[in-house]
């Protein structure tokens, strides 16, 4: 028996770029995406955006992202020209996406791989336009996604309230595994 995946994400955690297309390709279950607005999320669980970090804690942040694009065989730059950026746009079109049914997997993992490999800015309605027209999905879902700033709020909240602190998090039939270094945890889980 297998059990439904809840996929909380940012679209600008590098941690969640790193975790590739694993969750796509090996999930024995549904996943249902949950994207976020990160800043909120912080500020009512005790994160700390990167810049307000000391500098011993974003040196580790670094030396760690070294050490996982290795393990992972996935490539980042690890000091992107568009970081931080404003998620909140991102997120609303992953919203827009997901609702309509469309490919919101294709989609996350374009807009990771905007800010961690390609150095775009996605908070630009433009980048996000070309995001979408490079995956085929209906370009009419950008304007739509503006309007979803309560949904976002809503999604955020209950994000906060199911026990989401962080980027990537997975929750399996009420047990949470956070971080990129979780996810088999979560799989595993996932098909018991």
């Amino acid at each position: 028996m297998s059990h439904t995946i809840d996929y909380y994400l940012s679209p600008i955690s590098p941690f969640t770029c790193l975790a590739g297309d694993l969750l796509d390709t090996q999930a024995p279950a549904e996943v249902v995406y949950h994207p976020f607005d990160i800043g909120r999320l912080f500020a009512a669980t005790g994160g700390v955006p990167v810049p307000q970090r000391s500098p011993q804690r974003q040196a580790y942040r670094l030396a760690e992202l070294a050490r996982i694009q290795k393990q992972r065989g996935i490539t980042i730059n690890l000091k992107p020209k568009y970081f931080p950026v404003d998620g909140r746009p991102a997120s609303k079109l992953l919203l827009a996406v997901r609702d309509a049914g469309s490919d919101v997997p294709g989609l996350a993992r374009a807009l990771l791989s905007a800010v961690w490999q390609r150095d775009l800015n996605i908070a630009e309605d433009a980048v996000l336009a070309r995001l979408l027209d490079e995956l085929g999905i209906d370009s009419a879902l950008l304007e739509q996604s503006k309007g979803l700033d309560d949904q976002l709020d809503r999604e955020t909240d209950e994000a906060i309230e199911a026990g989401v602190f962080g980027s990537p998090f997975y929750i399996v039939d009420g047990e949470p595994f956070w971080g990129q270094d979780r996810l088999e945890q979560a799989i595993e889980r996932a098909k018991s």
